[in-house]
């Protein structure tokens, strides 16, 4: 358990997943539960071999992993494409994948040995339209709507990477803590200069432990 913050007869992990995620209006069935227990214990597995994640603990996967990367769906219209950049161990690209399989997904990693532990979970997950994207293939250029990311500290450098895989008024998708309205602040100037405006902007809590996020959006408005 998390010291502090759960009570120490709450309910499994994968229950409270369900709870608060029916709390993001995400009504997850017995076959989508199963994949997210699936993909708990394949994280927790590679773990030891690869170094996936700094957590081992299911209920801070749960919700630092699982949950925060389904604070996004909202944004996200029905039959949307998105692209997660630096996906590293799948987030937020493929908790959302599983709880919204309207979506099709693309995962974005040059690190070969998350590249194969992304490519084991598409396997295992046996998911529709969830692909690893690779850099060189032009395929996937122009093709998404959406692009998010757990993985960039600047917001400038995940625009750029995110520009060429973004259809014309993509948007990208910025998840920071609660401190990361000050770096945007610090480069919207910048961003605004190469045509990035700001779509929506959200403050959130984290559902049980209550740490504050901040979501934003970034659509570009000109093109060159």
């Amino acid at each position: 358990m998390i010291k502090g913050s759960i009570n120490k007869n709450f309910e499994d992990p994968l229950g409270l997943l369900r709870k608060e995620a029916e709390k993001l209006h995400l009504l997850l069935n017995e076959v989508q539960i199963t994949a997210f227990g699936l993909y708990l214990e394949e994280l927790k597995s590679w773990n030891k071999k690869i170094n996936l994640i700094g957590r081992i603990n299911d209920h801070e996967i749960v919700i630092k992993d699982f949950l925060d990367s389904l604070m996004i769906t909202k944004y996200l219209p029905e039959g949307s494409t998105l692209i997660d950049i630096g996906s590293g161990a799948g987030f937020p690209g493929i908790p959302i994948k599983i709880a919204r399989q309207d979506l099709k997904v693309g995962l974005l990693e040059t690190r070969w040995k998350r590249v194969f532990f992304l490519k084991h979970m598409i396997r295992l997950l046996n998911l529709d339209n969830l692909k690893v994207v690779s850099s060189e293939d032009d395929r996937f250029k122009k093709h998404f709507d959406f692009s998010v990311s757990r993985a960039f500290g600047s917001t400038r450098k995940f625009a750029d990477v995110s520009e060429p895989y973004l259809i014309k008024n993509g948007v990208i998708i910025a998840m920071k803590g609660k401190n990361g309205e000050e770096g945007l602040n610090r480069e919207l100037p910048d961003l605004e200069k190469n045509g990035w405006m700001i779509a929506f902007k959200d403050r959130i809590q984290l559902p049980v432990i209550g740490h504050e996020r901040i979501i934003f959006g970034l659509r570009k408005t000109c093109f060159t």
